[in-house]
């Protein structure tokens, strides 16, 4: 390509940007004002539930206000962040009990306790007007533009040739022409000055919504917390499946061997019976009953794992699947063993789930490594498509992955629209 093409393509895109911008801004604005009006809703419904409260019937509905409070300012979150290019956490410290409307004053009372209310009142309020007044502003600046604008073109038109502007009223030409120029610095202001204030008014509110010092330090705390009784729980359950796989499996294959050998003995004893025959079941239980335990050792620590690495080991679980199976692996960096053990059985577990439950004729399993804040961190998918419909609270299997994952410090994301297709998202810290 040459470089005065390079130039034209370049300048077509900076063009389409630009377009684009002021386009983005309006529906931010606008936005803003549609949920300031449902702000309003939300805080006139806070209002009356705590005046309610005073005589005892608001508390009844103490928890339902604060739910709508809270999913009110999470969707702000979302939409905020997804225009800053940047997550905004959430500050809530119990955010599953804050999101049930029928959770009773509890989740009032976190709410104060956790000092996140006034935050939110504040957002709510900003919402209602700040960001009404600059949508209806923004909406109807470049209306009033172009009608500023299109005057010289008709205003002779009118009944004894004139006809009012929104400032002064048109009589002649030469005001005509000023009524043009009117609209061309609006429509030029509103171009460029709706990115800068969509971008004060996201910093605006992502203050008041993202989480203080304090609340950062608490959450991570109760994270911590949960983090090692998920790890507790896990290491828990881990014990007794070891367990119970050597008393139904292995113990029952020795105990078979203990009696054919019991069986030879006493034939030896009274010179009847088949002692060979006794001695080569007993030889066959004994096989059984180290497959056995070969099976359960596998199972808490892969042979594969141990000696070829997390990729590898994953090779095989894919290899061994029934439908076909693809594992794609890009950038691979080192990992624990605690991590290679986790996304193991995790990717086994998802692998099964799709065999078993989800009809699907391919599979594909994606492996990669990215690094975020200096944080190496491992990212496995597993994608499906089945039918889709998948719900981690009601699978054991899905509720298990979770477990295992969020024990270490990652994160799980299950996404299986009905129809499909469906994506189990497992992230890592490699420092785990």
């Amino acid at each position: 390509m040459s470089a005065k093409a390079r130039s034209d393509t370049g300048e077509r895109l900076r063009d389409a940007v630009s377009v684009r911008r002021p386009a983005a801004s309006l529906r931010y604005l606008v936005g803003s004002a549609l949920s300031g009006l449902y702000g309003l809703l939300v805080l006139a419904v806070v209002v009356a539930v705590a005046a309610l409260s005073v005589v005892g019937v608001g508390l009844l509905l103490a928890g339902a206000a604060s739910g709508l409070l809270r999913r009110w300012c999470d969707r702000e979150r979302g939409r905020v962040g997804r225009t800053l290019g940047r997550r905004i956490p959430s500050p809530y410290l119990h955010p599953a009990a804050a999101t049930t409307a029928t959770a009773g004053p509890d989740v009032a009372r976190h709410h104060i306790a956790d000092g996140t209310l006034p935050r939110d009142l504040a957002a709510v309020l900003q919402r209602v007007i700040v960001g009404i007044p600059l949508g209806a502003v923004a909406l109807l600046l470049p209306l009033l533009s172009l009608q500023s604008l299109a005057l010289p073109t008709y205003w002779w038109t009118m009944p004894d040739g004139r006809t009012a502007e929104q400032f002064f009223e048109i009589t002649s030409w030469w005001l005509a022409l000023a009524s043009g120029l009117i609209g061309l610095a609006g429509l030029a202001v509103w171009s460029i000055a709706l990115p800068a204030v969509r971008s004060a008014d996201a910093k605006l509110l992502e203050r008041l919504l993202a989480p203080t010092r304090d609340q950062e330090l608490r959450l991570r705390a109760q994270m911590e917390e949960q983090r090692r009784r998920t790890a507790v729980d896990v290491h828990s359950a881990e014990l007794r499946r070891i367990e119970r796989d050597l008393h139904d499996a292995a113990q029952n294959r020795l105990v078979a061997v203990s009696m054919f050998i019991g069986t030879a003995q006493r034939q030896l004893s009274t010179g009847t019976g088949d002692v060979a025959t006794a001695l080569a079941k007993a030889q066959d239980a004994s096989r059984e009953a180290l497959a056995e335990m070969r099976r359960i050792i596998q199972g808490v620590y892969p042979p594969a794992l141990a000696e070829e690495g997390l990729v590898p080991a994953l090779g095989l679980l894919v290899d061994r699947m029934q439908i076909p199976a693809r594992l794609r692996v890009d950038a691979p960096a080192p990992t624990p063993a605690s991590v290679d053990t986790a996304l193991y059985f995790s990717v086994a577990e998802a692998l099964t789930n799709v065999a078993k439950h989800s009809n699907a004729t391919e599979c594909d399993v994606h492996l990669s490594w990215k690094e975020d804040n200096g944080e190496m961190r491992v990212i496995t998918t597993v994608t499906d498509n089945g039918h889709g419909g998948a719900e981690p609270a009601k699978g054991s299997g899905l509720a298990g992955i979770g477990s295992r994952i969020e024990a270490l410090g990652g994160t799980v994301t299950v996404t299986s629209p009905p129809g499909g297709p469906t994506s189990v998202r497992m992230e890592l810290p490699c420092e785990s």
